[in-house]
């Protein structure tokens, strides 16, 4: 008994700094639904952020995926969804509900349109292929920015730094990158940009909570109130841990095939040093691993080379192997000149 007392107190002295006093709690709470309110100006800026976004990820433009990203409003009503979970306010949780709802509608129709008239290999591109493939880590850096986002906004002192929040804990370009992917009819990298995105609000709407929690946000006075907060929080835990499952397992998957690269990459060099690779896609289906690897070459590959070359990778990887090369002619100037 003694020591679950000395461990109350422990927390207690740890958590005590993040307590706020009501009147500053009144203020944050006027803040958060003052800009989650789905007004005219929320709207536009949704609207431009998500035209800005889409065109940064056709062009592949991290600058201008970026700029998007703090144009963006969205961190706000999932500030507010966070505050009413806590606080047990049910027309809080719906209002920014239906925001975030609207907004990601509005944003996936903007990207849909646009994507019929970007070129296919905006699908190719480095900012979109990122937002393609979430791992565990991305729900880390939610659930930081999350906390972050709900600390800054409840402490005045540093409130500039949302910007950064905004652009950690993005939810736009998952749902641009939706929009591409299905107006080029690409449907296998839909999956995983809406993963991106659910974990991203799950995860950020669960550590903004934690913090107004921590905080000693106010929750409902009534029993039927706190069972209700409760039972919010219970089913944004069982979100997070259900989400969790298909991250881990991208997350497997990514390191899976990194791992086969950086082998295909190092086989490559070692059975023809002459060689230099431009691009290695590696796709794994049941029990076969197909490779297809580009390379600057200056002479000619015979098929003997290269099926000892997929003979080496089967044994290593310990899978069939598929592999198919292309070879980019390299001409010598001296070669020219003879």
């Amino acid at each position: 008994m003694e020591i679950k007392k000395e461990s109350l107190k422990s927390i207690r002295t740890y958590i005590g700094p993040f307590h706020i006093d009501p009147e500053r709690q009144r203020k944050v709470y006027d803040e958060i639904k003052t800009n989650a309110e789905n007004d005219f100006d929320f709207s536009v800026l949704t609207v431009f952020a998500g035209i800005i976004i889409t065109l940064g990820l056709i062009i592949d433009s991290s600058a201008v995926v970026i700029g998007g990203m703090l144009l963006a409003p969205l961190v706000w009503p999932i500030l507010a969804l966070s505050l009413g979970l806590v606080e047990g306010k049910s027309k809080l949780i719906q209002n920014s509900a239906y925001t975030l709802l609207k907004s990601a509608i509005a944003i996936f129709l903007i990207s849909f349109a646009m994507g019929f008239i970007s070129p296919e290999y905006a699908l190719t591109g480095g900012e979109f292929l990122a937002r393609t493939s979430p791992t565990i880590f991305e729900l880390f850096i939610a659930l930081a920015s999350g906390f972050v986002g709900a600390f800054v906004i409840t402490y005045p002192k540093i409130g500039s730094a949302i910007a950064g929040v905004v652009i950690a804990a993005a939810l736009v370009p998952p749902i641009a990158v939706m929009g591409i992917s299905i107006a080029h009819r690409n449907l296998s990298l839909v999956g995983g940009a809406f993963l991106l995105f659910l974990s991203n609000l799950i995860a950020v709407t669960f550590s903004a909570s934690l913090l107004f929690m921590v905080a000693k946000f106010k929750g409902p006075s009534s029993e039927i109130g706190q069972e209700k907060r409760k039972n919010n929080l219970i089913w944004t835990i069982l979100f997070l841990f259900v989400i969790t499952i298909p991250l881990l397992l991208m997350t497997n998957k990514v390191v899976e095939e990194k791992d086969q690269q950086v082998l295909v990459e190092e086989t490559m060099m070692a059975t023809i040093s002459d060689a230099k690779i431009k691009d290695i896609e590696i796709e794994n289906k049941k029990e076969i691993t197909t490779i297809n690897i580009t390379i600057e070459y200056p002479g000619e590959l015979s098929e003997e080379s290269v099926d000892d070359i997929k003979e080496i990778l089967s044994d290593k990887i310990d899978r069939t192997v598929v592999l198919k090369v292309t070879i980019i002619p390299v001409v010598r100037f001296w070669e020219i000149n003879n």
